[in-house]
């Protein structure tokens, strides 16, 4: 069994075959999906995938960090994973992100970002919640914001691109890392994988971005997590069965599906 552990299936891409959608991804041996949140309104929606679909979606509720432009009240999160403790997992997106996006200069946000971000942090370690991390050329932030807390939330830097000396520092406070499509054309991502412990990995599509080649330039689905871990097979050079198996334990224990 393959776990896709991010996946926005509560985006409108899907408004229209979602029940498709989660039928192929099936047929690929990818049996569960974990749907996150980037805004108040996609975490509602993320719920009410999980509860339509119990034991195959769950939810994960959070802020991307350029929601800080109108800056959410994450009361209105709490009151969510209170009503809804049996399908919400963990606590994301979140994070930090200077690249601009949609004419937006996040570079100017830098202070709220990180008040946002230590926001959700903190919910997740008074939830006892894995966290799901966002970060876009702010890895030292990050770990500076994961530092003053008075303890070290668990949880995953999704979608990661950073380097190998982020990993170590990833490690070191014992979270994983997550890796997408992106990495069966991204050079950078081919290089450093195979430094990567598998202990350390989880998979995941970012849906519906990010689709692995060969079908990169259409919507992404679930159903591809297994062209990622074949990727990923190959390049640490283990069988893609010890990839299966190895993340969909990391994916269970993260996020206490077992």
């Amino acid at each position: 069994m393959f776990i896709d552990s991010h996946c926005h299936l509560n985006y409108k891409d899907y408004a229209d075959d979602l029940s498709d959608v989660i039928k192929r991804a099936k047929e690929k041996n990818v049996d569960t999906c974990i749907v996150p949140g980037s805004s108040i309104e996609t975490s509602k929606k993320a719920v009410e995938l999980a509860l339509r679909y119990p034991g195959t979606l769950y939810a994960s509720v959070g802020c991307h960090p350029y929601e800080v432009m109108k800056y959410p009240d994450l009361k209105e999160l709490e009151n969510i994973i209170d009503n809804n403790t049996d399908v919400v997992v963990a606590i994301g997106e979140c994070g930090l992100d200077y690249h601009p996006y949609e004419g937006f200069d996040a570079v100017g946000k830098k202070m709220e970002q990180k008040m946002l971000f230590e926001e959700h942090l903190l919910l997740a370690l008074k939830y006892d919640l894995p966290v799901i991390i966002h970060c876009r050329d702010a890895f030292d932030e990050i770990f500076s914001v994961i530092d003053t807390l008075p303890k070290n939330p668990k949880g995953v830097f999704h979608c990661f691109t950073g380097g190998l000396s982020d990993v170590r520092e990833i490690v070191k406070r014992d979270m994983y890392v997550g890796f997408d499509g992106n990495i069966t054309y991204n050079k950078h991502l081919s290089m450093i994988i195979p430094e990567i412990p598998l202990e350390r990995i989880l998979l995941e599509t970012d849906s519906p971005y990010l689709t692995p080649l060969p079908h990169r330039g259409t919507r992404n689905e679930p159903k591809y997590i297994p062209l990622i871990a074949q990727k990923i097979s190959q390049l640490q050079a283990i069988p893609i069965a010890t990839v299966e198996e190895q993340t969909t334990k990391h994916v269970q224990s993260l996020f206490h599906l077992l």
